[in-house]
């Protein structure tokens, strides 16, 4: 078999790829992170598929998958036994990362025909490669990071599978097949289950019906004797229940004649509540109303309050009718008043100083002017006359400035001094003072005459309560004129007469009520009763020595002991037929278990038999198993001695498929060698594994496999697997380094890729 191209659509970064192989040496070139890794797994998905997502190797899937599209799709095209086959295989994850939903579908048509094949249930690798994937991992794909791999228990244990069933199993595996197939027809190796078990089972089933059929019998019997009894005892019981009902009737006649009785002493109870209640009834008649004691009430309280009010208030008015102001503020507020309130005052002081200061200023100024107009006189005398007149003037005006002067100063002098002040200042003082007692007096003024308003207010209403009062105790009890103290006193008796009236009504309405009431009780419960009737009857039954109560308490006893001891025999009779219509014969179940005994030692001594026969044949099976593991070694160490150039006498490999290497005569274990010494081990165990389990040249794939060899042992690698490829095999070497190619040369059958 032989790879003949691979045709990438997505997977992992790579997308769009096509490489046509050569048919024996590939080598595959490129940088790191270039896709050399992810080329090698779709060859791997393309045989195999992902892994699954709980199993080793899971985090593949995720890995490859692209992450655009969520896909990973391509072909492979090869050729088995002649044919032309295409392997086309993709894979789409929907959904979310919480609930995915992966669809995966799988191809495989013949070139020549475009014909589907079918693969029976295997993998692509299993069909074409006859491997499964674990020895896939192990034997033909190898990678630096898993050399080791081919060492493991599951490549052991997949080994052992592949070597011994199917095609290549001996004719004794038929034999063991049929005879594992016969013994899991008896007993199953793990958990119940076989021909033996259901013996067992069925056994143990009639041990217990055997058991339950006898208690069956025993417990017939036992239920026909209660109900036998317990019929008896019900009809003793229900002669004595007529016994006592006979003399419960006759205690009860008994009671009912006491009613009657009870009635007649009602009745007269009756009649004198009722005279008592009339009595009550008149007796509160003949007292005041309580509409009008609520009035002489209302009018007390009117009493009391006004002259409460007259009280509060009378101290009040004489302490504000003895106040006194002072008349003279009083006079020169009213005065300032007139002449427009205090600040108009200061206001017109103000403006006749600053007239008069004004005037002062300019008499001044203008006698200046005359003087100056007198001097020119001497110098120019022809100027005389007109110098005189301006002079003159000028003179007039000065004094009229001077009089205007003065007679405003006298005018802010007399308006100081008609308040009696000796200066604006002290006028400004006078003057708010002044306000301020008038004010004072207006509302002590105000207040008086409110207070006073309300005072006479108070005794007027006074006046019309007592009135009123008078009005109303007349009415009530005409004993002349009434004051409020002898009004108060008259109100507290006439209360207590009424509340003393009132409870006496009460209970003797009370005892109406309960007379009244017991009659109707006694009525109701005689209703249809005839004494004479009842009294003949009670004649004719015997005396009763009990009560009506211990005679009612026994009865009811009785009824309840009749009504479970009737209960009891039912169910006695029930049970004894359900009982008597499910239950089985022991002794046909007896019989029944005895065959199934013998049919179960039948069945054990088989069993025996097949376990004799199956031991035997595992072990002829492990004999041939235990020889191939020395022709593996063998292979291996030759294999390892050519890599090696013979520096390791011997490699020997345990049951276990341990590697260890032989020097000087002394085994040593693998992991004692450098990491390059255990990589061609590996190596050699791989490709001595692949000879093992197919004379067929299948194809190998190297990821960076080299990478710890030294030259020598590299060079001696590309050798083994030349001739390999020239003996019709094929090979993919992986590297990102050019020793390999350098090593293998341009003019050699080797195809060369770059990514």
């Amino acid at each position: 078999m032989r790879l003949i191209r691979i045709e990438i659509e997505e997977f992992g970064k790579l997308t769009d790829l096509s490489l046509t192989l050569g048919e024996g040496m590939n080598l595959i070139e490129g940088k790191n992170e270039s896709g050399k890794s992810t080329l090698l797994a779709f060859l791997r998905f393309a045989l195999y598929g992902f892994p699954r997502r709980n199993s080793e190797g899971g985090e593949e899937r995720d890995k490859r998958i692209s992450w655009r599209s969520r896909r990973a799709a391509g072909s492979l095209t090869l050729e088995f036994e002649g044919e032309a086959y295409r392997i086309t295989r993709s894979f789409l994850l929907r959904g979310t990362a919480a609930r995915e939903m992966p669809s995966e579908s799988l191809t495989v048509v013949r070139v020549s025909d475009g014909g589907r094949v079918s693969l029976n249930g295997k993998t692509p690798g299993e069909y074409f490669l006859g491997l499964p994937a674990e020895l896939y991992d192990s034997s033909l794909c190898l990678s630096q990071s898993d050399a080791e791999r081919v060492s493991s228990p599951a490549v052991r244990e997949a080994l052992g599978e592949l070597l011994f069933s199917g095609e290549m199993t001996l004719c004794s595996e038929d034999a063991a097949a049929k005879l594992k197939a016969a013994r899991r027809d008896l007993q199953h190796l793990k958990g119940r289950g076989g021909r033996i078990a259901a013996l067992e089972d069925e056994l143990a089933r009639l041990d217990a019906e055997i058991a339950k059929a006898s208690a069956d019998a025993a417990r017939l019997a036992d239920l026909r004797a209660e109900a036998h009894r317990t019929r008896g005892e019900a009809k003793a019981l229900r002669e004595r229940l007529f016994a006592t009902a006979a003399a419960f009737e006759g205690a009860g006649i008994d009671r009912t004649l006491a009613l009657f009785e009870a009635r007649g002493k009602a009745v007269e109870q009756l009649h004198l509540a009722k005279g008592a209640l009339d009595d009550a009834n008149r007796y509160a008649a003949s007292l005041p109303d309580k509409e009008g004691m609520t009035r002489a009430a209302l009018a007390l309280r009117e009493v009391e309050s006004a002259r409460e009010k007259i009280t509060r208030l009378a101290p009040e008015v004489a302490r504000l009718e003895g106040l006194r102001h002072d008349e003279r503020l009083l006079k020169d507020a009213a005065l300032a008043t007139e002449r427009g309130g205090a600040q108009a005052i200061l206001d017109g002081i103000t403006a006749a100083r600053a007239k008069a200061k004004g005037a002062g200023i300019s008499a001044l100024v203008f006698l200046i002017l005359a003087l100056l107009c007198a001097a020119p006189i001497l110098l120019l005398p022809q100027f005389l006359l007109y110098f005189a007149a301006g002079g003159g003037l000028l003179a007039v005006i000065s004094l009229v400035c001077l009089l205007t002067f003065t007679s405003r100063r006298k005018k802010a002098t007399v308006l100081v001094a008609d308040f009696g002040a000796s200066s604006p200042a002290m006028l400004r003082t006078y003057l708010e003072q002044c306000e301020r007692e008038r004010q004072s007096f207006e509302a002590h003024e105000k207040n008086l005459a409110l207070l006073q308003i309300e005072l006479a207010n108070a005794r007027k209403a006074e006046q019309d309560a007592i009135a009123l009062l008078q009005t109303e105790f007349v009415a009530l009890h005409p004993t002349g004129e009434m004051t409020a103290e002898s009004a108060r006193e008259l109100l507290r008796e006439v209360l207590e007469l009424q509340k003393r009236a009132e409870e006496i009504r009460a209970a003797a309405l009370l005892d109406f009520e309960r007379a009244k009431s017991a009659c109707e009780t006694l009525d109701a419960r005689l209703a249809g009763q005839d004494e004479a009737e009842l009294r003949a009857r009670r004649a004719r039954l015997p005396e009763a020595r009990e009560g009506v109560e211990e005679l009612s308490r026994r009865q009811a006893e009785l009824e309840r002991t009749m009504r479970e001891a009737e209960a009891r025999a039912t169910e006695a009779e029930r049970a004894e037929s359900t009982l008597a219509a499910t239950a089985k014969n022991p002794e046909e179940l007896a019989r029944e278990r005895t065959a199934l005994q013998a049919e179960l030692g039948v069945a054990r001594r088989r069993l025996a038999a097949i376990d004799m026969a199956l031991a035997a044949l595992d072990e002829g099976a492990d004999a041939l198993r235990r020889g191939i593991t020395p022709r593996l070694a063998e292979d291996a160490s030759r294999l390892f001695a050519e890599l090696t150039d013979g520096a390791y006498s011997k490699l020997l490999l345990g049951n276990d498929f341990s590697i260890s290497l032989e020097g000087d005569g002394i085994p040593l274990p693998l992991s004692r060698f450098s990491a390059g010494c255990r990589d061609a081990a590996h190596l050699s165990l791989r490709l001595a594994l692949l000879r093992t389990l197919s004379d067929e040249r299948l194809p190998l794939f190297f990821d960076e496999a080299f990478s710890r060899l030294d030259d020598d042992r590299a060079l001696a690698l590309l050798g083994v697997l030349q001739r390999y490829c020239q003996a019709g095999g094929q090979a993919l070497l992986f590297t990102c380094h050019s020793r390999e190619r350098e090593m293998l040369g341009e003019g050699s059958d080797t195809a060369f890729f770059v990514l």
